[in-house]
């Protein structure tokens, strides 16, 4: 009987040790409205009452093997609890809502912030000599090192890396924003030209066929001034863009929730979504499912202390370019917003499920218009309650994209 109360006693203890190491942290997090503010959150599942570690995640700063200490500088920590707390938010999504028994599978994950190497596929971290990495964040796959170098295996990791003041001149892009509305500008600018071309004509045939004298000074100056007003607006679109946008670009990637979903669906995604390399299809889908755990349709948006780009907007109606089939655009948000539509097409609940079920379908290096939509149309006849019905609603919205 003493053993027995001893042993329940031994119990009760560890218990209530374990769920001691919960702890309150602040982090960045958003609000009902998609605000983001520093909220005090409760931090679950450590494993340390010092350090961000925890049975599923450790945040580590750099190439440290060492968790961060709750005890270490505010911005390290607030850092390292932003992307605890939103990593195990995704982690629950994927096991509890999609029911992912990979995700469930993943033993624990090393969260490196603060890390400016790039990535080796021999050597897990490049030399310190080559250019350093910054305003981006990143998911590696395991690794087997290299023991002849003193490398050891690694896990797969998630990496975030510190933000850098850079001027706009200073990085490239693809500037896609700027391409679409550059071919909208020019596409309106020739309408209005030939608007005004055709009232002119009219004019000139009123006035050469009848007495009536329609071709007057006030009429022309009337009629080319629209021209002349279009035409000043879109050669000094450009110069006059550039002196009032912003100058100076940044992004605290540890510290934006979208972006720590975003990256850990590359790693509850990767049972079938090989992480090698960066494309549109592999791109939205980690969007897609970002955008879910989110429960907000826009990435990264308003959210100008941590990042002065515009993130991703699943809402905005694009049509297909040739180009988000290369690398240089696989960050664009054309797939990320034709899988939301999909989504609602299908329902809520259903669209979701639809969406993870299209994960065994397609690969890393799928391409858009054809092996994406295969996959999209192959997946629906096999889930799909009504398929024929379902992929004639698929296909006209996929139709109306340009695809």
């Amino acid at each position: 009987m003493k053993a027995s109360f001893i042993l329940i006693t031994l119990l009760f203890s560890t218990f209530s040790f374990a769920q001691g190491l919960d702890r309150l942290a602040e982090v960045v997090t958003r609000t009902d409205k998609n605000k983001p503010i520093v909220d005090e959150v409760l931090l679950t599942d450590l494993i340390s009452s010092e350090k961000f570690e925890g049975k599923y995640f450790k945040i580590v700063s750099g190439k440290s093997d060492e968790a961060v200490a709750f005890n270490d500088s505010v911005e390290l920590t607030l850092r390292a609890a932003t992307t605890y707390y939103h990593l195990t938010r995704a982690r629950q999504y994927f096991v509890e809502k999609v029911k992912s028994e990979y995700a469930a599978s993943l033993p624990q994950m090393v969260i490196r912030i603060e890390l400016t190497n790039q990535f080796s596929e021999l050597g897990h971290f490049a030399h310190d000599n080559l250019t350093p990495q910054f305003n981006n964040a990143l998911t590696i796959p395991a690794g087997e090192g290299l023991a002849s170098k003193g490398v050891t295996p690694w896990g797969m990791e998630i990496w975030f890396r510190p933000k850098k003041r850079i001027h706009l001149r200073d990085i490239q892009t693809n500037d896609l924003g700027n391409q679409e509305f550059h071919v909208l500008m020019t596409r309106f600018r020739n309408q209005i030209h030939m608007q005004s071309l055709t009232r002119f004509l009219a004019q000139l045939v009123i006035a050469a066929t009848t007495s009536t004298d329609t071709l007057t000074k006030d009429a022309l100056i009337r009629t080319a001034g629209s021209s002349i007003i279009m035409e000043a607006g879109y050669q000094f679109y450009e110069p006059i863009s550039k002196f009032f946008s912003r100058k100076w670009y940044w992004l605290d990637s540890a510290l934006v929730p979208e972006i720590i979903y975003h990256e850990y669906a590359h790693a509850a995604l990767s049972d079938h979504l090989e992480l090698s390399h960066s494309t549109a299809t592999i791109e939205g889908m980690a969007d897609f499912f970002a955008g879910q755990i989110a429960n907000s349709p826009k990435l990264a948006k308003k959210i100008r202390k941590y990042n002065t780009f515009n993130g991703k907007d699943a809402t905005k109606k694009q049509e297909y370019m040739l180009q988000f089939e290369a690398t240089a655009y696989a960050n664009t948000d054309f797939v990320f917003g034709m899988l939301w539509e999909l989504k609602n097409i299908l329902g809520a609940e259903k669209g979701e499920a639809f969406m993870f079920e299209l994960r065994k379908k397609i690969t890393t290096n799928s391409s858009v218009r054809v092996d994406l939509i295969e996959g999209i149309l192959s997946t629906c006849e096999e889930v799909c309650e009504t398929p024929f019905l379902d992929k004639l609603r698929i296909l006209k919205a996929l139709n109306l994209r340009g695809l």
